[in-house]
């Protein structure tokens, strides 16, 4: 298959490389000489203010490869000689240093750093910037903040804890999807998913896998489930122009940057951490017993005029009607169990740390039968800095497997639909009974009889090297390599099919190859006038990212016994083919002034290249400018409002692109036939040639807000946020006599996503014991189609709706139950006598978001920690008419709400008499289903998400730094009005969110 290639790849940046490779001398790593000379013992304490005792304060000793950490009691003990300096730091506090002299005692007391919040320090991707010092919107969460939580995927320690990030659980599978949003969706019909970086390393937000997708729902599975979130020391997102802008294109959605914890100067500190816990299903829903159930099948064939048979009635007149059994107890009723054991080994010196961390975990499932999925991790990391401060690399590598066998099929759907008195589907002797044969449901104990195996691996390093040439200007060069590599089988033995119907075994075997590798080389400039900072930054880009999938299916096994041994096959299918290859390349870069402090100005620029595109179309400029003034630092601010700490407006607007589109769109391509003609393979066209399609373009314009009151101990943001994406890439319809479906094409249409952005922490209490803070965040989102160039007469004329929200419905609007007929009646717009679509469908509801956040309380007291987090959303979701395809009376159980049907003339209710699908009642339940407004409402919840508890043990007179045992649980408790299983994707196939309650214990030594 053709691929495009980027014309002039050669001739980007060419000085820049020269130069970085020319200025890399590498000099000696050698480590200064401890000196041991007039070597003795100092012990002290370490002390706040108020005379409290610090545990945890990190001391070493200036410019060698050995320290400690003060005890729980605050007391510390290490050698050291006269000429020494030791540095005492810690978080919350100001660093200090003393130097050893002939003291064997030193005692000192560190002060709290008032402007703490201000002087932080985050992650911008390709530069860090002071807190108080930034123009972008960056939102963060700490490894503390993940810590507290018991998630295997990164993706779930977001949730709720950031303004403007929306993070959707699609499953409660093990290793199953999230969706996320930032800041709404920009894209009709390509791609709306963020940038993930990974220690500088681009992260592929698609799978490699094919078989195993039905389980973990394959529209928002992400390989981040391979990385160990316990190895992550932060996650920030980019949102604005200002802070996205810098990486051009794949920042267009957002960018989330992952950055792996580092080894720290001081004593080698070994850690384990291990925990243990379980889940379970938070709510199920109330279903129809025997009784109810029998009765309603009755009532529905009366209705309808119907006589049972022990066809279309088997429950009826074939099943035992004294039986009942729960299938949501059954089938979603078990308990998963999760282990995660960690355990890492860090410190170094001044000049060089390290650390190495390894983890195990294991997580079963709640479906009956023995399933589970494995995760090994390594991770590991080394920074080395030259004595002169000149020379610097730092690599990070990371090794994960990943191992699971679940089976490749949800059982939530069976758990509400299957009837309560059906007769059972294992035999006495173990096999297999089929008694819902024909009636479109499934035994789904079959899913159980089907192995599914699924081994991963996941390898990413990433090296940074760089080097001053002189005062203020460095060279820098990054470097970064990913593989992922799946291997799938998934059977169906003939053994788990119903023999009447002379089942056949088959089994898919297939395997799946992810790599990429990025090249930056960067110079950075930096100089100092007066009372004035210019940085300089530009350096290129060179990606190249390759997929390759293979997949087969093998049939005529005369065995279940050889049925995972592809050879035994009589018959064997190439079912998936693909391979693709994507290179991206640009030039970027970034001019930061900062006058006092107080007056700051960002500009960043990139050209991209894409291979996604034709020639001609395959470059783009963006970029994007951000101010900011501190207006805390003005005199008469200072002067005039004393109690506020900390003042500052920034505002940001630019240009970013997106190419989230199929590789080779622009190209006429071919597959292979399904039939041989004549023995031979043949091709047929697929796609059309069309080079003229072009990226499409997010103007994304911000102000926002910032107040310090008190030393900052109540801190407020508040932002607006206004987001325009025009020449949307979709794929455009053909007559069906070019004998293609659709064309890649650019639209002038425009999708607006604006919003409100809040933010407030508060230190509530600090005393000696006892401390208490709390963080809240509010995002109030909206999304708009604005234009849309002959709309009417477009091919998204009945989706969408101009000055409507791109999430919108276009329904019948359901007005009663015919107290007469006992069946729904809808809306006659157009008053033709006939309810129809698309003429009646006028019913609007945006099944959306149209609030969230989230509100968390931390409080200390002494040894203890207590951290409540709950997250709150208001949304229109779809209700329990969605989930039950059938209307309630057909073979299927329904939820205890149907029990307030239409039973006689004149009765006034929501729900519609009981029918077996035929007649009027019949059309009218599938009208009501498919095109009806009723199944819409209310899916709004709050959720009490995270509670973490712990407590430190006293380690005075121990080899222990510190010991910590704890407990942690998520998904606790919902309030909801939302009648299905969960209200965060309001879906019924799929397993819900589980509720998780861990706990476990902490050792430093």
């Amino acid at each position: 298959m053709k691929h495009a290639t980027l014309a002039g790849l050669s001739r980007w940046c060419p000085i820049t490389i020269a130069l970085i490779l020319l200025s890399l001398p590498l000099p000696a790593m050698a480590l200064p000489s401890l000196q041991i000379n007039d070597q003795h013992q100092v012990t002290g304490t370490v002390t706040d203010s108020n005379g409290e005792p610090l545990g945890g304060v990190n001391i070493i000793v200036s410019g060698k490869g050995q320290g400690t950490i003060s005890g729980f009691d605050g007391s510390y003990t290490l050698t050291a000689i006269p000429q020494d300096t030791l540095v005492y730091s810690f978080v919350g506090f100001k660093t200090r240093k003393e130097r050893v002299g002939e003291r064997l005692t030193l005692d000192v007391v560190l002060q709290e750093d008032v402007m703490a919040l201000g002087e932080v320090t985050v992650n911008a991707g390709y530069y860090t910037v002071k807190e108080k010092e930034r123009t972008g919107s960056i939102s963060r969460i700490r490894a503390e903040d993940i810590g507290k939580q018991p998630v295997s995927n990164p993706l779930a320690a977001m949730q709720g804890r950031m303004p403007g990030v929306e993070v959707v659980q699609s499953t409660g599978v093990p290793g199953g999807g999230f969706q996320v949003r930032i800041r709404g969706q920009n894209s009709i019909a390509a791609g709306n998913d963020p940038l993930y970086i990974v220690d500088g390393v681009p992260f592929t937000s698609q799978s490699v896998a094919s078989l195993g997708l039905s389980i973990t729902h394959p529209a928002t599975i992400t390989p981040l489930t391979a990385i160990n979130p316990a190895d992550i020391e932060s996650i920030e997102v980019l949102k604005d122009a200002d802070a996205t802008a810098i990486y051009g294109s794949r920042g267009a959605n957002g960018v989330v940057l992952i950055t792996t914890k580092k080894g720290k100067a001081g004593k080698t500190s070994v850690e384990v951490n291990m925990q243990t816990g379980v889940g379970q299903v938070a709510h199920t829903m109330k279903l129809l017993n025997t009784p109810q159930y029998l009765d309603m099948r009755r009532e529905a064939f009366a209705n309808d005029g119907v006589t049972p048979t022990e066809t279309n009635a088997p429950d009826l007149l074939l099943w035992d009607q004294n039986r009942y059994t729960d299938w949501q107890k059954e089938l979603i009723g078990g308990t998963a169990y999760t282990t995660d054991a960690r355990l890492s080994v860090s410190g170094g010196s001044e000049n060089t740390r390290f650390s190495v961390r390894g983890g195990y975990y294991k997580e079963t499932t709640v479906f009956p039968g023995d399933f589970d999925y494995q995760r090994m991790s390594l991770q590991s990391n080394l920074n080395h800095t030259s004595t002169n401060e000149k020379f610097g690399i730092s690599l990070t590598m990371g090794f994960t497997r990943e191992e699971s066998d679940l089976l490749n099929q949800d059982l939530t759907r069976d758990a509400l639909m299957t009837p309560p008195n059906v007769p059972a589907f294992i035999n006495e002797k173990g096999n297999l009974m089929f008694p819902l044969e024909g009636t479109g449901m499934n035994n789904p104990y079959t899913f159980i009889k089907r192995k599914y195996r699924k081994e991963a691996l996941n390898f990413m390093t990433n090296a940074v090297l760089y080097y001053d040439l002189w005062p203020g200007l460095r060279t820098k060069i990054s470097l970064g390599y990913t593989n992922m590599t799946n291997d799938e089988r998934s059977t169906a033995p003939a053994s788990s099919q119903n023999p009447v119907l002379d089942p056949v075994a088959s089994a898919g075997f297939a395997d799946g190859k992810y790599q990429s590798w990025i090249m930056e080389p960067q110079l950075e400039y930096t100089r100092t006038w007066g009372q004035g900072t210019l940085n300089i930054l530009f350096g290129c880009t060179f990606q190249e990212n390759t997929r390759d999938r293979k997949g087969v299916t093998a049939t005529g096994f005369t065995s279940d016994a050889l049925i995972e041994n592809m050879a035994a096959a009589s018959d064997i299918r190439v079912e998936t083919t693909e391979y693709n290859k994507y290179r991206y390349n640009a030039f970027f870069g970034r001019i930061n002034y900062n006058w006092k402090g107080k007056y700051l100005v960002n500009l960043t620029g990139r050209r991209d290249g894409s291979s996604r595109f034709g020639p001609g179309k395959q470059f783009s400029n963006f970029g994007a400018v951000g101010v900011a003034w501190v207006f805390s630092e003005e005199n008469f601010i200072r002067k005039g409002i004393p109690f506020l700490s900390f003042g500052k407006l920034r505002a940001s607007y630019g240009v970013t692109g997106n190419d989230q589109i199929g590789d080779y769109e622009f190209l006429d391509t071919y597959s292979l036939a399904s039939f041989p003609y004549h023995a031979d393979i043949g091709l047929y066209p697929t796609r059309l040639f069309n080079p003229d399609f072009a990226w499409e373009q997010n103007r994304k314009l911000e102000g926002t807000l910032e107040l310090g009151f008190f030393k900052d101990h109540i801190f407020l943001s508040i932002g607006y946020y206004r987001n325009r994406s025009g020449n949307q890439l979709i794929n455009l319809p053909l007559p069906p006599s070019t004998g293609f479906a659709a064309i890649r094409s650019n639209l002038s249409a425009l999708v607006e996503n604006t919003g409100w952005e809040v933010e407030l922490n508060t230190t509530n209490i600090q005393t000696h014991h006892l401390q208490w803070r709390t963080s809240a965040n509010f995002t109030v989102p909206r999304n708009k189609l604005l234009e849309y160039p002959g709309f009417e007469s477009s091919v998204h004329a009945r989706q969408y709706e101009i000055g409507k929200s791109l999430f919108i419905q276009k329904k019948l609007h359901y007005t009663e139950v015919d107290p007469g007929t006992g069946v729904y009646q809808f809306e006659d717009v157009n008053q033709d006598g006939v309810v129809s679509s698309p003429d009646d469908l006028r019913a609007i509801y945006e099944i959306t978001q149209d609030f969230y956040g989230g509100l968390n309380n931390s409080i200390t007291y002494k040894n203890w920690q207590l951290d409540v987090f709950f997250q709150f959303v208001k949304q229109t979701g779809r209700n329990y008419l969605n989930m039950f395809s059938s209307a309630p009376g057909f073979l299927g159980n329904q939820p205890t709400e149907v029990l307030e049907r239409w039973q006689h003339e004149g009765d006034r209710t929501g729900i519609q008499k009981f029918t077996q699908q035929s007649g009027e009642a019949g059309q009218a339940y599938r009208t009501a289903r498919l095109q009806g407004d009723y199944l819409f409402g209310d899916a709004s919840f709050v959720r009490l998400k995270n509670l973490a508890i712990s407590y430190q043990l006293p380690v005075v007179n121990t080899p222990f730094q510190m010991v910590r045992i704890y407990m942690q649980g998520q998904n606790l408790l919902t309030l909801t009005r939302f009648a299905g299983l969960d209200p965060e994707n309001h879906s019924y196939t799929t397993l819900p969110p589980l509720r998780v309650i861990t706990g476990g214990v902490q050792f430093i030594f």
